[in-house]
């Protein structure tokens, strides 16, 4: 849209200048990409004069919310209306129109766009919350190789009198430069993101070829990992580490790819050697994770060394007790017992669910951590749903 003859376009201050070099400094320094996001978008409405504005990053043909700002609705609010949104990034919406076409827009009044208009204007928010949108300053994000990977969008420019006018050219240099490190900091997180969903799968095939060994299945890793990330989320952990306890729970028993066939497969019980043998698992595992900087890495290997230690310090390889065991240790150690309990194997039925509460409520304060016994208890009924289970005692 054309640009409103009445508006100057602002020259790069020394203090623009300044805030530029300094979230280049952040990008750099590879910090956390969210916050610069929040910091980009927080001085690109501070250069703009815009009292609120929202990053997107499109992935897979969706926008979804990276950031998301108000100076005149409560943060509470913002959060309420944007977590976890989504959209296609379509001709339907603003953003989706300028996600889809690489087309910038600069609009004077929201409300007030021409019905032919190849585009439209939500107005969710404003009647969510009582804000009033009026102008839109909205701009596509460009990676490093010309593919869009986000919007930036400002709203509302309010002028020395406190009244809201239209913004200046999309083209003003200070806040395409913004919009190139918004693009790079946007291009980064879906870097980030494809290598780590790359590295999840190369860690599940490895888990799934381990446990097939072990007459295990697919199935055992979702289930103990989804209840483990129950049982972490009960008990409070952030969603950052329960995310993490997640992903690295599939790895728990990798140590018994050095396991012989001959006692791993063993359809009876092991003899007082073959068990030594097989307790030596949790030892191969971290040797096999090994030291490493990364941070999935070390969390599979703190797993794999430590789910069979119990609370009491009768556990093993190291005999820890109490919280001397890292929490990763302690919930995924009591989400594979419950696995165990609550399956089919070749050598006995999937217990009914009386008895399975039966065994670990009595091991509360023994083999497994009391907080961790109670979270699992609280989320009780979420658990069940991964092993259609039913309260009733139903077994999977």
């Amino acid at each position: 849209m054309a640009q409103p003859p009445d508006i100057q376009t602002p020259r790069p201050t020394e203090e623009a200048l300044r805030s530029l070099v300094e979230i280049g400094a952040h990008l750099a320094d590879k910090a956390d990409r969210r916050k610069v996001l929040d910091l980009i978008l927080l001085e690109a409405r501070r250069i703009a004069q815009a009292d609120a504005g929202s990053l997107y990053l499109l992935k897979d043909g969706r926008l979804r919310f990276v950031a998301a700002q108000n100076d005149k609705v409560a943060l509470t609010e913002v959060t309420r209306v944007f977590l976890d949104h989504e959209m296609p990034a379509s001709s339907d919406s603003l953003a989706g129109y300028v996600a889809s076409t690489g087309t910038a827009l600069n609009i004077a009044d929201a409300y007030t766009i021409a019905a032919g208009a190849p585009f439209h204007f939500n107005r969710d928010f404003d009647t969510s919350t009582g804000y009033r949108t009026r102008s839109i300053l909205a701009t596509p994000l460009r990676g490093p190789d010309g593919e869009i990977v986000g919007v930036l969008q400002l709203f509302n420019r309010a002028d020395a009198g406190g009244q809201i006018t239209a913004f200046p050219s999309a083209d003003d240099s200070v806040i395409q430069s913004l919009a190139s490190m918004a693009a790079l900091a946007v291009h980064n997180m879906l870097l980030q993101e494809r290598l780590k969903q790359a590295h999840l799968d190369a860690l599940l095939r490895l888990s799934v070829a381990v446990e097939f060994r072990d007459s295990c299945t697919y199935d055992h890793i979702r289930r103990m990992a989804g209840t483990s990330a129950l049982v972490a989320r009960a008990m409070g952990l952030p969603d950052h580490e329960v995310e993490l306890i997640k992903a690295a729970s599939p790895m728990h028993d990798i140590g018994k790819v050095g396991i012989p066939d001959a006692i791993l497969q063993k359809p009876g019980p092991l003899t007082p050697e073959e068990r030594l043998v097989m307790e030596k698992h949790p030892e191969i595992g971290a040797e096999i994770l090994g030291q490493s900087s990364n941070e999935l890495v070390t969390a599979a290997r703190e797993v794999a060394l430590a789910h069979h230690e119990k609370w009491n310090g009768q556990g093993y390889p190291r005999r820890l007790a109490g919280d001397a065991i890292p929490i990763s240790g302690r919930i995924v150690g009591l989400a594979d017992v419950f696995d165990a309990l609550a399956s089919k194997r070749s050598y006995k039925a999937a217990f009914p669910l009386p008895k399975i509460l039966e065994i670990v409520g009595g091991d509360r304060g023994k083999h497994f951590d009391p907080r961790c016994v109670d979270a699992l208890m609280g989320t009780l009924d979420e658990v069940l749903k991964i092993y259609g289970l039913s309260r009733e005692g139903a077994t999977a």
